[in-house]
């Protein structure tokens, strides 16, 4: 089974309860998730020795279709002017017609863009700095 993008949905929310959508999202990516590794070699060791470190979850990139006067815009514009991190929340797409597997997390807008050309609609990037878990939620049926 494939997960389609089309129908997937995220939004942002400043109480993690009530979720206001982003606009018309066009691509994302979730990259950067990482662990660190500790260095733990002895000088007695006969090879290089490691531990884990704690989990980076990553920056949530997303491509939407600019709009200046949508509520979803005006939230990701407050979150990046603020120092404290909001609340996020992906639904992908479910083929039944039912919810989605929704994920979310906390983060904070690390960056905002929009660029534009003759003949074409104007674009935006959000980029959104992933802190502590991401929580995922089974569709509900």
């Amino acid at each position: 089974m494939a997960l389609l993008f089309t129908g997937m949905e995220f939004g942002i929310s400043v109480d993690g309860l009530v979720y206001t959508p982003v606009g018309c999202v066009t691509g994302y990516s979730l990259d950067g998730a990482a662990r660190s590794e500790i260095d733990t070699t002895c000088s007695t060791s006969t090879s290089k020795e490691f531990v884990f470190g704690l989990r980076d979850n990553g920056t949530l990139s997303l491509d939407i279709a600019y709009d200046p006067e949508g509520t979803g815009n005006a939230l990701v514009k407050d979150s990046y002017a603020s120092d404290v991190p909001y609340y996020f929340e992906v639904e992908y797409a479910n083929s039944a017609g039912t919810s989605g597997t929704v994920k979310t997390f906390v983060g904070y807008v690390v960056a905002i863009g929009e660029n534009g050309t003759v003949d074409d609609k104007i674009s935006g990037t959000i980029e959104i700095k992933v802190t502590g878990d991401i929580t995922q939620i089974a569709p509900t049926v």
